[in-house]
């Protein structure tokens, strides 16, 4: 039963990455998927639903990043590269589901179910900017909180387009370090 589900959200998210939400139909998903209509009705009650639990599902992974983000111990710059570091994987992990946010973002079609990614996007930065405030190494180089989690959620964006634009592995935990390091600069006895 799981993997008939996993089936479908895999379907769903490759169709509705290429083709958008109105490109695609129950019909192509299911053939993709490799169930019936019945099958996918009772996953999901249609097209609608599985799309809204898909977007869901792609936030839920940054929300569990994010958590991990607040919630760890140690020096700030360690726990922003392990976040970023992160994020990059899940976005090597699962190129079509960020595809899709990008589609739905940047080239929103009249029909689609109605997502709220900019209320998401606040929060992460939200998030973000609250597990700097108050941190000494963050105080050290004067960073505004939520200028410094707007310029990186910012230079993630660039290096997840360059990923997915040219297949260049941009996505690293090196190019997490560096990220941090431009905004937040190692002290000068760091190794």
């Amino acid at each position: 039963m799981k993997d008939t589900r996993e089936n479908i959200i895999n379907a769903a998210m490759k169709l509705f990455a290429e083709k958008g939400y109105a490109g695609c139909t129950i019909r192509e998903i299911c053939r993709e998927a490799g169930v019936t209509k019945p099958v996918l009705y009772y996953h999901f009650q249609g097209k609608e639903n599985l799309y809204r639990e898909l977007m869901l599902d792609i936030f839920d992974n940054t929300r569990k990043n994010l958590l991990r983000l607040s919630k760890s111990c140690g020096p700030i710059r360690d726990r922003l590269i392990e976040f970023v570091s992160s994020e990059f994987n899940d976005c090597k992990r699962d190129a079509n589901s960020i595809r899709l946010v990008f589609r739905m973002m940047f080239s929103p079609e009249e029909g689609y179910p109605f997502f709220n990614f900019i209320e998401e996007y606040v929060r992460e930065r939200a998030i973000i900017a609250e597990s700097l405030s108050g941190r000494e190494e963050a105080a050290a180089h004067e960073a505004d909180p939520e200028l410094f989690s707007t310029a990186l959620m910012g230079m993630m964006l660039i290096q997840i387009l360059e990923f997915l634009f040219t297949g260049r592995n941009t996505l690293t935990k090196q190019n997490a370090r560096k990220l941090i390091g431009l905004l937040l600069p190692p002290p000068a006895d760091w190794c």
